[in-house]
């Protein structure tokens, strides 16, 4: 998704037949990969923030702040980190997790290595891999004159379920668009990555 703050809301569940024959209408922000994408979350109870490992790299998504059912993120590029991480990322992944590493060596810091680090933390790092086949579409909702991000999900591992997300800018928009769009998601729960996760762990 577009990098800096946005406002979003997000749900898992199974979406209706209606609402997937309507999302293919519209126009996708890049062509749908047949290749699922894998992601390993790190996830500790206390943590707000969306931390994870994508391709080679490790990626941060901060909280920022939550009204009602919509959420407020910041994604920045500069938060896209390939590894070999540097000792300052890996004490920046520290504290967004909320835990005590080991001591971090002063020289660069490969996948193994950071996986080595975490597998010692206090309190205890879980790591989740999702499997999924991600969609983004560009939605204007009828009465709006702005675009915005509309995500539809299918994920396979480790639980068979789809998420569907809003995102935009402004929060107003995200509210009246999700208004529009909650009618055709009858089965689909508000709800975050990191609730999603702590319920797959029975937290």
């Amino acid at each position: 998704m577009p990098y800096g703050e946005h406002w979003e809301w997000r749900g898992f569940g199974q979406t209706e037949a209606d609402f997937r024959a309507w999302f293919k209408t519209l126009p996708f922000f890049y062509p749908p990969s047949e290749k699922p994408l894998r992601d390993e979350y790190l996830w500790t109870p206390g943590c707000v923030h969306n931390v994870k490992l994508r391709y080679d790299a490790l990626k941060f998504k901060r909280f920022i702040e939550r009204r009602g059912k919509f959420e407020r993120w910041r994604e920045d590029e500069s938060e896209f980190l390939p590894f070999p991480l540097d000792a300052e990322q890996v004490r920046a992944l520290e504290g967004l997790l909320g835990v005590a590493l080991p001591e971090i060596p002063k020289g660069s810091v490969d996948r193994a290595t950071l996986l080595a680090l975490l597998a010692r933390a206090i309190p205890p790092v879980h790591i989740i891999p999702v499997i999924k086949r991600r969609r983004l579409a560009r939605w204007t909702p009828p009465g709006q004159d702005v675009s915005m991000v509309l995500e539809w999900t299918r994920i396979q591992q480790p639980e068979v379920i789809e998420t569907v997300a809003l995102e935009h800018e402004s929060l107003a928009t995200v509210q009246a668009a999700h208004a529009q769009l909650a009618p055709r998601l009858p089965r689909i729960q508000p709800m975050n990555y990191l609730d999603a996760i702590g319920r797959w762990l029975g937290r």
